[in-house]
């Protein structure tokens, strides 16, 4: 396949964006994952904050410090050094198993989901469950986590109505990607069950446990031992285990 180079868009008076493409692929993630420690590393005085997404870099700047077209320059000069879709997973990737309670009330949609897809419960469940999902961003909410790709089976459009207040933990599928809410959030993607696993906690020194680039299987759980994990989860616990990628 034949890769567009990235392109810069100014959105507004204090950022501009860096698009690595319309795919949706590790290769486009990868990219947008090295670019964005480059532009971080590289330490350029009134660069605010960078922004990564799935396919593309925000990089927020101070004009009063920060010229627009002088960081326009400093980018494309960035991204002449190398091919960004050329590179290399990010270091320190881990794979984490994260439980779920599926269906019920912590799953309002599974039923409708299943119909949709052609399969009973159980083969959603364990359709669901069948393979790493890689984390391709945060963003949203505070930790809130997006993972892909699914099978094309699972190209569900968004439902026709916003639920107000979705909890923490909630799974929910659309668009062949699954979301794990970190906080209660309003959605409009599919929620077909709850973890106990929190990904992010204010409370902890360290309050994202999740980064782009890790991957997440999940493993169905009954109500029960969800509860039980939940409270561990709360003593502080990770309730997901981990292991490094190679």
């Amino acid at each position: 396949m034949i890769s567009e180079p990235p392109k810069l868009h100014l959105a507004g008076d204090t950022a501009w964006l860096v698009d690595f493409g319309e795919r949706t692929d590790d290769a486009v993630n990868n990219a947008v994952i090295a670019f964005d420690a480059h532009v971080r590393a590289a330490g350029l005085a009134g660069i605010v904050e960078t922004a990564p997404t799935i396919r593309s870099v925000l990089v927020r700047f101070d004009p009063l410090v920060l010229a627009p077209e002088r960081l326009a320059e400093r980018l494309q000069a960035w991204l002449t050094e190398r091919d960004w879709l050329a590179s290399e997973p990010p270091a320190g990737r881990k794979r984490w198993f994260v439980p779920v309670h599926y269906g019920g009330e912590d799953g309002p949609d599974l039923a409708e989901v299943a119909a949709r897809l052609g399969m009973s419960e159980a083969e959603v469940i364990a359709d669901h469950g069948r393979a790493a999902q890689r984390v391709r961003m945060l963003g949203f909410a505070p930790g809130f986590v997006y993972t892909g790709m699914l099978g094309e089976a699972w190209a569900l459009p968004r439902r026709n109505q916003v639920r107000a207040a979705v909890p923490p933990g909630s799974i929910a599928v659309a668009v062949r990607q699954t979301v794990l809410t970190s906080t209660t959030v309003p959605t409009g993607w599919w929620v077909i069950g709850k973890s106990p696993f929190l990904a992010f906690d204010l409370e902890r020194e360290r309050p994202f446990l999740l980064q782009a680039g890790d991957e997440l299987v999940f493993e169905a759980i009954g109500a029960e031992e969800a509860a039980t994990l939940l409270a561990r989860a709360h003593a502080g616990e990770a309730v997901a285990r981990v292991e490094p990628i190679a």
